[in-house]
């Protein structure tokens, strides 16, 4: 007879250990586990991230406030992490807010209910992964201006050229993607354009919320006014000087681009000693080389409307090439990831939706059947595992959902050998969603009867714990399954997760319609 299996909560605090030997030990404060691990700490102990790029107060700031006072706890745990020989903890991935926000309701109230925090921590990888883990999560919580994204990116260059070398654009975008942030070339542009150009003149009007399609315009208008001045002779310093002026002395944080074009136009009439009527109409031609040396385009609508700053409006987003971050077709693996943030700023109108076409009706033909639907599943789960380096542990399987997957093959100091804390991260979370979609802990009996050398399934059987531990595979808290599923999933993990929970529910059906037992065979 099987032992009884332990519950959630026994197995994880068993999993949820410390140090395994004096050689990692050694690289951490003394304490700190070296797995993903819940903990309750004094919110003294806990600092905000000093680098945090979200520099405008959070929006939502006095509603979150409202939120935790009546409730007198947080519904998600903040991550934190600690650096070698620092004192303190601090915020890991967003969670500044919400600490701030503790602290000053336990300084307003002395309730006890506010000194303690629980906390998931992750032990310190780089301060590289810290960044890149806030940027990503302020990203997805979408309360950031272009400007902060902008000044992010640009101190994560930084960090990433302190070695001495100096990247290109496309070695900056490999080095963002390492650490789990995707951005497309043209996305790194317009950040670099804001950074270095735009800031010094208007930081008043990006800290306000000035987004990307009034950066694209603001660019476009850069660039027309490089090719008026060098027709008349002048320098492209020179015009950079007029064009600065025009737009400093415009700068406001409800700032008029209508009003920068018009005080533009004055000055580079005034510094080509040409009259108004000329400048506008020469504005108005776009050149056809940008300063790169890429061939430009007119951008003109097919209408011949101009945008806000009087220019032709500029396309909102670029179409990717195959193989590019953000192409669709031909997924397969994280290079594909859809582009994050790569559309319309803070600010910005929305786009134009696309036009509405009829639907089509489905191709007629029997539904799937259960063995077809199984094939689907494996495919799936393999393509997810893929990624992170276990595909060798998923098993197709003509009983269940299709597939089992197991313990994996290295440790996680092994894993970590070849992959960043952040694909760690994503490794972990993409493992346990596998192994709840896979039903192993339900049938464990049927795992053994198919695949008697299955080591997950004998662990769950025997409640032994020792081999998972020895995997540092801590279970995570499913109370934060939400939270976990909209911020620790990358975008294809996120879709193939969604296309693999409709085929076994799919499975589910045809299996009832059949009337039969999926784990019957």
């Amino acid at each position: 007879m099987a032992k009884k299996q332990l519950s959630s909560e026994e197995l994880r605090s068993r999993l949820t250990v410390g140090h395994f030997g004096d050689a990692a030990a050694q690289e951490l404060p003394p304490g700190d586990p070296l797995t993903v691990t819940q903990m309750v700490l004094e919110i003294d102990r806990i600092r905000p991230y000093d680098g945090n790029p979200r520099r405008q107060r959070n929006p939502q700031y006095d509603e979150i406030k409202a939120s935790i006072r009546a409730q007198k706890r947080l519904n998600n745990a903040i991550e934190v992490t600690r650096r070698p020989d620092d004192d303190f903890y601090m915020v890991r991935a967003g969670g500044n807010t919400r600490l701030q926000i503790l602290k000053e309701l336990y300084e307003e109230t002395g309730d006890e209910a506010y000194r303690q925090v629980h906390v998931l921590y992750h032990p310190w990888t780089s301060d590289q992964d810290v960044l890149g883990a806030h940027l990503i999560e302020n990203e997805m919580r979408g309360t950031m201006t272009l400007i902060d994204r902008a000044l992010a990116v640009n101190r994560l260059r930084e960090m990433f050229e302190e070695a001495g070398e100096s990247l290109s654009r496309k070695e900056l975008q490999r080095r963002l993607q390492d650490i789990g942030y995707t951005a497309s070339l043209k996305l790194l542009r317009r950040f670099e354009y804001a950074a270095k150009t735009l800031l010094p003149c208007i930081p008043q009007a990006l800290h306000g919320g000035l987004g990307g399609q009034a950066i694209e315009k603001l660019r476009d208008l850069h660039r027309s006014a490089h090719a008026v001045g060098e027709s008349h002779g002048h320098t492209q310093d020179a015009v950079d000087m007029v064009f600065e002026e025009s737009l400093a002395v415009t700068d406001a944080p409800d700032w008029d681009p209508g009003a920068a074009r018009q005080e533009l136009e004055r000055r580079l009439a005034e510094e080509l000693s040409l009259d108004l009527r000329t400048v506008r109409m020469e504005l108005d031609t776009p050149p056809t080389q940008d300063s790169e040396g890429a061939m430009g385009s007119t951008n003109t609508p097919p209408d011949g409307t101009l945008g806000a700053m009087g220019q032709p409006t500029p396309p909102v987003h670029d179409a990717p090439p195959d193989g590019a971050p953000g192409a669709s077709p031909g997924r397969s693996g994280a290079a594909t990831d859809p582009v994050i943030g790569d559309g319309a700023g803070a600010g910005d109108p929305p786009p134009a939706a696309p036009p509405v076409t009829a639907p089509t009706e489905p191709a007629p033909g029997p539904a799937p059947t259960v063995a077809e639907l199984r094939d689907r599943i494996y495919t799936l789960a393999r393509q997810i595992a893929t990624r992170y380096h276990y595909a060798d542990q998923i098993q197709p399987v003509d009983i269940g959902y299709g597939y089992f997957i197991d313990l994996p093959s290295e440790t996680v100091e092994e894993a970590a050998a070849r992959m960043n804390g952040v694909e760690i991260d994503y490794r972990h979370w993409t493992w346990w969603m596998l192994v709840s979609w896979s039903q192993i802990g339900l049938h464990t009996d049927r795992v053994l009867q198919t695949a008697p050398t299955h080591r997950l399934a004998s662990v769950i059987h025997r409640a032994d714990e020792e081999e998972v531990i020895a995997r540092h595979i801590a279970e995570p808290p499913w109370r934060g399954l939400g939270w976990m599923v909209s911020s620790c999933l990358r975008e294809c993990d996120f879709a193939d997760f969604v296309a693999l929970v409709q085929a076994c529910r799919d499975l589910q059906r045809q299996a009832d319609a059949d009337d039969l037992d999926p784990w019957e065979g």
